[in-house]
């Protein structure tokens, strides 16, 4: 039972890391969309099973990390196919005001070939895609 609580609260738990710097070049931070199969239980800012190739109807957890300090702004996931067709989109919630990393997970069920963009939602700023399949 505590693991099924567990499971549950990091599922619906969207998190956010401290700031580091007030300086973006130099904050060791960069553009990056990282996805896996789960998150680093003794450190619940890493992802486990990282990699571009996922089963379908399995939670894919995702790892958006900004070289510029995200400023609180929510998260936009879009979610299209390899050819442009929108299959969703998502915003996730940043729990602080300040912070380069957010994670959280979505579901898709169908196989296919697809693209993931990360978008802070405050200034429609694109700041990393992945190309990843479902099978």
């Amino acid at each position: 039972m505590k693991k099924i609580f567990f499971l549950l609260l990091i599922t619906l738990a969207v998190v956010s890391c401290s700031k580091k710097s007030d300086s973006t070049s130099s904050s060791g931070f960069s553009n990056k969309l990282t996805l896996g199969t789960g998150l680093n239980s003794s450190n619940l800012f890493e992802l486990t099973g990282v990699g571009t190739s996922f089963t379908a109807s399995t939670t894919i957890y995702f790892r958006l990390e900004s070289a510029e300090d995200m400023g609180g702004s929510a998260v936009r996931l879009k979610i299209n196919q390899q050819d442009g067709t929108p299959i969703f989109t998502q915003d996730y919630p940043n729990p602080q005001s300040y912070g380069h990393i957010l994670l959280s997970n979505f579901t898709i069920t169908r196989a296919g070939s697809y693209v993931a963009t990360g978008i802070l939602v405050t200034g429609l700023k694109t700041v990393a895609s992945i190309n990843f399949t479902v099978n």
